[in-house]
């Protein structure tokens, strides 16, 4: 592409199966939504560092970053959707939003850590990531989408940000190794499948005086030997949380 192009439109190179390019032109600024959506042999390996969004590259099998542009703000809508091949180790530190199925199906993404600037992550953003490998999240979110991060089996965090108040539905649906140990005070809701089969959860705390509102089947598949909830808790949300444990085959217990 020609070394003075600066912007290139949304579907511009929609399907384009044979094209090959390595390289994009230095100052390109934008490119439009869907630009390069299934061009299955775009072998890219770098993109221009003036870049601030993305949202282009859907289905791109062979695209194979290590490294986005650290001006990069916002990942948008299906961004990398099905890019197999992508093997990002790190986002920019930049980074605040995570748009919908961004990542979704990007089996080799072993990302261990995400921007603490983020603050918002889509549903499906990370569905079907196998290698993400995450430790924590950041510390600003206050809701994680449904199905964000459906069948990442090696997830594998042990905490919630502190100021987290919604969990989607099948948002951790068969993260096998999620090892949580406590949720925040702060959550009011867990969708409906949020935790189905994550047989690492052995320990569950409950810190919120007011029990969340939880979804049909929120835990099926997970089986905790102790629930925790709060001593200072009444007597309806400690009726609450002593039915949920009940229905988890669970010691429910107070601290």
């Amino acid at each position: 592409l020609p070394d003075g192009l600066t912007e290139i439109g949304k579907g511009a190179f929609l399907g384009c199966t044979n094209l090959a390019l390595t390289k994009l032109p230095d100052g390109l600024t934008e490119i439009g939504e869907g630009a390069f959506a299934g061009c299955t042999n775009l072998a890219l390996t770098k993109l221009p560092d003036s870049l601030t969004e993305i949202a282009a590259f859907n289905g791109c099998t062979n695209l194979a970053l290590t490294k986005l542009p650290d001006g990069v703000t916002e990942i948008g809508d299906y961004a990398f959707n099905g890019c197999t091949n992508l093997a990002l180790t790190e986002l920019p530190d930049g980074l605040t939003d995570i748009g919908y199925s961004a990542f979704e199906g990007c089996k080799n993404l072993a990302l261990t850590e995400l921007p603490d600037g983020v603050t918002e992550i889509g549903g499906r953003a990370f569905s079907g990531c196998k290698n993400l490998a995450l430790t924590k999240l950041p510390d600003g979110l206050t809701e994680i989408s449904s199905y964000a991060f459906e069948g990442c089996s090696k997830l594998a965090q042990i905490e919630l940000p502190k100021g987290l108040t919604e969990i989607g539905d099948y948002a951790f649906d068969s993260c096998l190794n999620l090892a949580l140990t406590e949720l925040p005070e702060s959550l009011t809701s867990i969708g409906k499948y949020a935790f189905i089969y994550c047989i690492g959860i052995k320990s569950l705390k409950f810190n919120g005086l007011i029990a969340p509102q939880i979804g049909k089947w929120a835990f099926v598949g997970t089986h905790p030997e102790t629930l925790y909830y709060p001593a200072a808790a009444d007597d309806e949300n400690k009726a609450k949380y002593q039915e949920l444990a009940q229905n988890l085959g669970a010691e429910a217990i107070e601290f």
